[in-house]
């Protein structure tokens, strides 16, 4: 096993709609670029409007650790899952779309967690997410792993505190062990300094601008100097300008390379995958970064997980970037 990834397990239902306002009609308080989560008390409204004036174009596994490992897995890492599905037909199909033999850490049981991700022809978008039993993880279910064998670990956000807990029990394990990154999302972002504890001494942090404000306040650059007192690398992604990758002793910058969007769910992931992929491999982090920023905007050209690089794409461009082009 090269890469465990441990994070909230949703199914994908990706819609595209002409106007969000139409969400808000059923009570949804959601905008372009809001991510919310909600329960059984919103489902039937929301249902009830994509499907009257939505267009569904895509249902495929998601959660943020699962399309980064997604793209572990075609780079050619072996990958695990740590998680919880329900036992349920969207369970049984999560399992089914997924291209690696180890769903072993997988645990079965309560309703599968959905998210519905709303795109506008504008390519604004929203996500609502069902967690459901998606954050039921327990420190019991985690130490049913074997967590001292992989390269990596990678991880990503619940909802629930006890989930939160089980990944601190994770990191007391692979502590010296294993090198672990992190992104926390708006969802861990939000906590504030309740999250520290578990981004401390992480190899690197994945974020976007916006999460590490409410991670650290003050300035990016304040924020990104707090952050540096607890990590090693801080990778700062910023959509359609590209990403940022700061040390302490020095940053550099990638530019997005310009793409017809079709849907931007999940690039980030992407961006974290290849990055992680080529970092492992012991590759130059500047170049690295470079090659990831340019495949998270290759993956927003097909829905869901329909455009994510495999090995030979990466390969062809790490060598682009270090050519300059």
């Amino acid at each position: 096993m090269d890469v465990i990834g441990i994070g909230a397990l949703n199914l994908d239902f990706i819609y595209e709609i002409q106007d969000m306002g139409y969400l808000k009609t059923a009570g949804i308080d959601t905008e372009a670029g809001k991510e919310i989560v909600g329960g059984d008390d919103i489902l039937e409204g929301l249902r009830d409007k994509l499907n009257r004036f939505g267009t569904l174009k895509k249902v495929a596994p998601g959660g943020s650790a699962s399309n980064t490992c997604h793209v572990l897995s075609r780079m050619g890492f072996g990958v695990g899952l740590v998680g919880v599905l329900g036992e349920d037909r969207e369970g049984d199909f999560y399992l089914k779309q997924l291209p690696y033999a180890d769903k072993s850490a997988i645990v079965r049981r309560g309703r599968s967690g959905m998210a519905y991700i709303v795109n506008t022809p504008k390519r604004d978008r929203s996500i609502i997410v069902i967690p459901n039993s998606n954050s039921d993880l327990t420190a019991q279910d985690v130490g049913k792993s074997d967590l001292s064998g992989p390269r990596w670990v990678h991880m990503t956000s619940y909802v629930k505190d006890q989930a939160m807990e089980a990944q601190l029990y994770i990191k007391k394990q692979i502590s010296g062990k294993v090198p672990f990154s992190i992104d926390p999302g708006e969802i861990y972002a939000a906590m504030g300094e309740k999250i520290y504890p578990l981004i401390d001494g992480a190899e690197i942090l994945f974020t976007t601008e916006k999460e590490m404000l409410m991670l650290y306040g003050d300035d990016v650059n304040k924020a990104i100097g707090k952050a540096l007192e607890m990590v090693n690398i801080v990778v700062v992604k910023k959509g359609k300008k590209g990403a940022s990758l700061c040390t302490k002793n020095n940053s550099v910058d990638a530019q997005a390379g310009k793409v017809h969007v079709v849907d931007n769910t999940g690039a980030g992931d992407v961006l974290n995958g290849v990055f992680l992929g080529l970092y492992i491999q012991g590759k130059d982090p500047a170049g690295a970064l470079g090659a990831a920023v340019k495949a998270a905007s290759i993956s927003t050209t097909g829905f869901g997980r329909d455009a994510y690089p495999d090995a030979k794409m990466v390969e062809e461009l790490l060598h682009s970037n270090e050519k300059g082009n």
